[in-house]
């Protein structure tokens, strides 16, 4: 009796190959590792795809599908856009503070494969920047209609709001021991927006968020 496909065989591999390459890296990941993660032969991972090159590409896909369906931008209608931003920054700190395999994907990205099947890997890079920043831009935009965000320039605060962003989450890649105490999505985002949020918002959020910012010792 012929053996019957494991429908959820490319999930599973997906999900090794996310902590493969988290962990390893490219070069250092393999596909017998892969497979052996998922429980399976070397064979069922050629069946869905056809190396490590096409399979990484296949995990990246998967991640920033998810993180994209998760990080819906919504504008409430209190607080307007200003609360909305908070959230949106919160919860994108938020994914990828929880999901450290996923997230040590980008830092692959970035760092090993730079050079690396080039134009294809670069684009993806810029992909998710552009993406952020321009949910971040559409934010700004639409607080400075509903006068919730006081913004000059919502192009340039939102390439300064995303590169801070981003550079927490690089920080906490690199040196988690050294900044965990200070990775809480929702207080972090309550600082980037504060400076922006019109009336009390900035200083409500601020003080909320329990950082101090006076001088420090």
């Amino acid at each position: 009796m012929p053996k019957v496909a494991d429908p959820n065989l490319r999930a599973r591999l997906i999900a090794a190959a996310t902590v493969e390459f988290g962990e390893s890296g490219f070069a250092g990941a393999t596909l017998d590792g892969i497979a052996a993660r998922a429980h399976v032969t070397k064979g069922a991972v050629y069946f869905h795809f056809a190396g490590k090159e096409e399979l990484f590409f296949a995990v990246l896909d998967h991640w920033r599908d998810r993180r994209r369906r998760t990080l819906q931008v919504r504008v409430p209608p209190a607080g307007g856009a200003a609360t909305a931003l908070r959230q949106f920054l919160a919860d994108y700190l938020v994914f990828h503070f929880r999901e450290p395999a996923a997230t040590h994907l980008l830092r692959v990205l970035a760092t090993e494969l730079r050079g690396r099947f080039t134009s294809r890997l670069r684009e993806d890079d810029r992909q998710e920047h552009r993406w952020l920043r321009a949910n971040v831009r559409e934010l700004l935009v639409l607080g400075q209609g509903d006068g919730s965000l006081a913004v000059d320039d919502p192009a340039s605060a939102a390439f300064v709001l995303s590169s801070a962003v981003i550079g927490m989450i690089e920080q906490w890649q690199t040196a988690p021991a050294d900044v965990e105490p200070l990775c809480h999505g929702e207080q972090l985002a309550a600082v980037l927006v504060a400076r922006h949020a019109t009336g009390d918002g900035g200083r409500s959020a601020r003080d909320d968020a329990g950082f101090e910012f006076g001088p420090q010792a």
